[in-house]
């Protein structure tokens, strides 16, 4: 696929790269990875773009370690530029940001293919893929490409969290995709950004998730109302879901005019992504991986804690919730 995205892109000036909306290591990574194979590959000058915020400690310290120069889309004019390519996601995923007028020209994404798809130019979707940076490195691979320590290191990282550091499933695919970029990846910036120093909002943060935390049978759901920012849904849930006889957490919150939610599980046989569809149902997007998944819903003409009872119900019947006493944590 990566020699057809390159002849396709030849002709072409100025390529804009867009990242999911609130972007993770995975998407960052493969922006990233991206924008070498076409700098050094074709000489073409690219813009990666996102839409949101990086919230999160470590995408921040990856970002800021790797030397990843990225740009808000919303200040962007997307006329600029004549090629669109958008990574970790499909533009009709409901996560990612492309103003009307504008249709993407390529798509690379590990998530379930969407039928929307089918209207791109090029796509190379792969839902048994580990990462969407597995693909960028395989790339990387087929066109003899070594890349450089800031490259390698964000790649490396990016296959890491959505396989192998998440406790979803990984193939041994990523993992040597992962070989082939660690003998260029940097450990001291490795390291820095596996520990970064945390903010004090994650620290209120994790109180306010404890105090309202409610455990049902082997479900832990979670309201934390208004939060800074989107990744501190999805941190919240991965915290909780350590606890010992916890076998999902599902963990809401607001920001602005719009809801968020993240969905984990410990078996994969919950098939997560789908069960995230399945619960904002006629009221927003969601999706995700075997143990992993996550959407938003639009609260414009809605109430919040009204949105919020109605997915907790539909979650809970999905369980196959009796009705126990709730405890808190």
């Amino acid at each position: 696929m990566i020699d057809q995205i390159l002849e396709d892109i030849k002709p072409k000036r100025k390529v804009l790269i867009l990242t999911h909306n609130n972007p993770d290591p995975d998407t960052i990574a493969a922006a990233f990875g991206m924008k070498f194979i076409l700098s050094k590959a074709l000489k073409k000058r690219c813009t990666i773009a996102y839409h949101g915020i990086v919230g999160r400690a470590e995408n921040r310290e990856l970002v800021k370690a790797c030397l990843i120069d990225m740009h808000l889309s919303t200040k962007l004019n997307f006329s600029r530029y004549d090629y669109l390519i958008v990574v970790d996601t499909q533009p009709k995923a409901g996560n990612v940001l492309i103003p009307a007028g504008f249709n993407a020209d390529v798509s690379i994404d590990h998530h379930n293919f969407r039928v929307s798809t089918k209207q791109i130019k090029l796509y190379d979707v792969r839902p048994h893929a580990g990462s969407t940076s597995t693909i960028i490195v395989e790339y990387m691979k087929h066109l003899g490409m070594t890349p450089d320590a800031n490259t390698a290191t964000a790649l490396y990282y990016g296959i890491k969290t959505d396989t192998v550091g998440s406790g979803r499933s990984s193939s041994s695919h990523d993992l040597e995709m992962m070989s082939y970029i660690f003998p260029n990846i940097s450990l001291k910036k490795l390291t820095r950004i596996e520990n970064p120093e945390l903010p004090r909002y994650y620290y209120k943060n994790l109180r306010k998730a404890l105090d309202c935390a409610e455990i049902m049978d082997d479900i832990i759901f979670c309201n934390l109302g208004d939060v800074r920012n989107a990744d501190l849904i999805a941190e919240t849930s991965d915290f909780l879901l350590k606890m010992r006889d916890i076998k999902w957490t599902f963990v809401v919150g607001k920001i602005d005019n719009s809801g968020y939610f993240s969905l984990r599980s410990k078996s994969a046989r919950m098939k997560v992504g789908r069960i995230a569809m399945s619960l904002v149902k006629g009221l927003g997007t969601g999706g995700g991986h075997m143990k992993s998944a996550g959407g938003q819903i639009s609260l414009e003409g809605k109430d919040y804690e009204d949105i919020t009872n109605i997915i907790k119900t539909r979650l809970l019947k999905k369980a196959g919730f009796k009705g126990e006493d709730i405890k808190k944590v």
